[in-house]
């Protein structure tokens, strides 16, 4: 019996949290970096970041550290109210790789790191490192013939380990596997990591991890151009066995001998196409051997896109950040500046930020979207014009006089620039609209009611405007207390569950509640009289009999109260569950359920259900009873009360519908 309510009250969670899951959603927090440009220059040491969200509502946090686990931290700002953030001047250095993320929160919930990037400061020619490749064999020290490339501030290949190369500038290099290495052996992997850190005058060494391969087995390589090459390409191998690849090289081990076949799905290198699968594409496995298959990609006719600017009609080159959108995407930190080796397709040019100082864009010529033809060329031209400049006076008012202090902002617009006090007046601005975006600090204690005239103005051309960031400080929050709500069951503590019987009451006083769970906590009420009223439910057949101390009680500042509502069970009953055929009483199989403060249901008849709390019993119909009949009725009524200890008994009532009238089971 207690197994068909467990039965019963699953479905029923079940089906509760289906009927949740039906309502609208709010969007996922969700965070997209956009400037700088990952694997950008800056144009200065205090750049901005800046960031989109799926929400509008939310805070956001910033890291900013020199390494890829932001252990070492430069800084760490939360509560953004704004997606963009400067970074403070004496914080970073020149010529220093840095990585950055942000993370979004609203209300109780945090949303996921963005996936970090990084940007390269400004300055002088890096001091030069050195970069060490070694080898291992199952562990053990090994050298010989083996290819590979180095890309960062200055890329290299090698063809051999171990192999030491010097003079190169400061910054984070990725070491890519290409082929070669131990006979019989495959790549396992790339240690401390395939991507470190050169810091000037240091030195880093990667070490490639090969393993003995094992017999039957499948190794995946690839080329591009006739040379050996090694990424992202997905694939499938259909055999004895079927595997999906996603990366070259790739071994495929302790397989069972037979015929394998690869296909070729997508990916590989960037503005290549598959030309053939070498030696076949389809290979038979025998016992003890390995099979190779090998990709073999050719180069498509490549484009290349130019990017100029000019000043007032003349050309002008310097600082400028743009994005470059198509078949590939390319940032661009400076004009002029040449990208070569791109496929064929439509390009889009986006201007960023940057340019000539006090100049604004006006265009971009002939179109910012354009289509290169393969070995075709294609140019862009950013055209800006020049500005009359003015002048933006930031201060702040507490309840209304004018106060001076640390406090940090930015200013957006035609030009951005962070500060960290008032009053502070910024001058020689070009003319357009700005906005003021408050981060922190001001009169302790205060908060911010707003800017005035408006946290957007726009910059007439020689003009002057004044922003003032608003504070004012709140009253001191009401000195308030807690009031607790637990409950027993003849004596014992019982607590709301799932599954379990729902309750359901209310506070009164100086603050108003309600509940519908047990125990539970209430904060924040101011001092005062309360009293707790029961309005339903508890646990299954029980009666309140009481509340402790008191139902009213008086709450203290700072202090706690607890109400506890004492139920007692009552004498449980019985439920009884028969059947007739035209009158005649009738056992076998039948299902049916029976709903009310106890759940239950029973595929035969005569059946019973002790232990049944009292209340409003129904029973219903599901399926069978006597063969070729039909119910007829439930006697006395579907529904019935059943008293405190008492017994209610319902009768299903068949009447024979055709056919010949079957044997009753008690005569066979």
């Amino acid at each position: 019996m207690f197994r068909h309510m467990m039965s019963l009250l699953l479905v029923l969670v079940v089906a509760l949290a289906a009927l949740a899951g039906c309502g609208g959603s709010t969007p996922a927090l969700e965070i997209t970096l956009q400037a700088p440009g990952n694997g950008d220059t800056v144009t200065s040491l205090t750049p901005i970041l800046s960031w989109t969200s799926t929400v509008s509502d939310a805070s956001y946090r910033v890291q900013v550290a020199t390494d890829t686990s932001f252990q070492s931290l430069v800084m760490d700002e939360a509560n953004l109210a704004s997606p963009s953030y400067t970074v403070p001047s004496g914080k970073m250095a020149d010529d220093s790789s840095y990585y950055w993320r942000v993370n979004a929160s609203r209300d109780n919930e945090t949303s996921d790191w963005a996936s970090y990037w990084t940007f390269q400061t400004p300055g002088s020619a890096a001091t030069t490192g050195t970069i060490v490749v070694n080898a291992t064999l199952d562990g053990a020290s090994w050298s010989g013939d083996v290819s590979y490339t180095i890309t960062g501030p200055k890329s290299d290949t090698g063809s051999t380990v171990s192999h030491s190369f010097g003079d190169l500038p400061a910054g984070a290099y990725t070491l890519g596997y290409s082929s070669g290495g131990p006979s019989g052996a495959t790549l396992a992997g790339i240690e401390p990591s395939s991507t470190l850190t050169l810091s000037s005058g240091g030195t880093v060494t990667f070490t490639l991890n090969f393993n003995t391969q094992p017999a039957d087995a499948i190794v995946v390589g690839a080329t591009l151009d006739g040379s050996p090459w090694s990424g992202e390409v997905t694939y499938t191998l259909h055999g004895t066995q079927d595997y999906t690849g996603t990366s070259v090289s790739q071994t495929f081990s302790n397989l069972s001998d037979g015929t394998y076949t690869l296909s070729y799905k997508a990916g590989g290198p960037s503005g290549a196409t598959l030309s053939s699968i070498t030696p076949k594409p389809t290979k038979t496995l025998s016992s003890g051997g390995t099979a190779t298959f090998t990709l073999n990609f050719h180069s498509e006719a490549t484009g290349a896109i130019v990017v100029y600017a000019t000043l007032d009609g003349i050309s002008w080159s310097g600082a400028v950040s743009y994005s470059i959108h198509g078949p590939t995407l390319y940032s661009g930190a400076a004009v002029s500046q040449n990208f070569s080796g791109l496929p064929a397709g439509s390009y889009t040019v986006t201007y960023k930020y940057g340019g000539p100082t006090g100049a604004t864009l006006s265009s971009i010529t002939p179109q910012p979207t354009q289509t290169l033809s393969a070995g075709g060329t294609i140019e862009f031209n950013l055209n800006f014009h020049s500005q009359t400049t003015g002048t933006i006076n930031v201060g702040a008012t507490l309840n209304g006089p004018s106060w001076s202090g640390d406090i940090s902002y930015t200013l957006h617009g035609p030009y951005t620039d962070y500060h960290s006090s008032v009053p502070h007046a910024f001058g020689s601005l070009p003319a357009g609209t700005y906005t003021l975006v408050y981060s922190s600090g001001g009169p302790p204690g205060s908060l911010l009611s707003g800017i005035s005239p408006s946290a957007t103005q726009t910059l007439s051309v020689g003009g002057t405007l004044t922003f003032t960031l608003s504070f004012y400080t709140p009253p001191p929050p009401p000195a308030v207390g807690t009031i607790q709500v637990n409950a027993t069951l003849d004596g014992v503590s019982w607590q709301t569950a799932v599954g379990s019987q729902p309750i359901s009451y209310t506070i009164h006083g100086q603050k108003s509640d309600s509940g519908t769970e047990v125990p539970a906590t209430f904060s924040g009420f101011p001092g005062g009289a309360y009293t707790l009223s029961y309005t339903s439910g508890g646990p299954a057949g029980a009666v309140l009999s009481s509340i402790t101390p008191a139902p009213s009680q008086f709450l203290s500042t700072g202090h706690t109260i607890v109400f506890t509502m004492n139920f007692h069970s009552q004498a449980a009953g019985t439920v009884m569950v028969n059947a007739t055929l035209d009158g005649e009483e009738w056992e076998g199989d039948v299902e049916y359920y029976v709903h009310g403060p106890y759940m239950d249901t029973s595929a035969s008849v005569p059946d019973s259900f002790s232990g049944c709390p009292a209340g409003t019993y129904t029973v219903t119909y599901k399926s069978g009873g006597p063969p070729q009949s039909v119910l007829d009725s439930i006697s006395p009524s579907p529904t019935q009360e059943l008293a405190s200890g008492d017994t209610i008994t319902f009768t299903l009532n068949f009447i024979f519908a055709g056919g010949v009238l079957p044997p009753s089971p008690s005569s066979t």
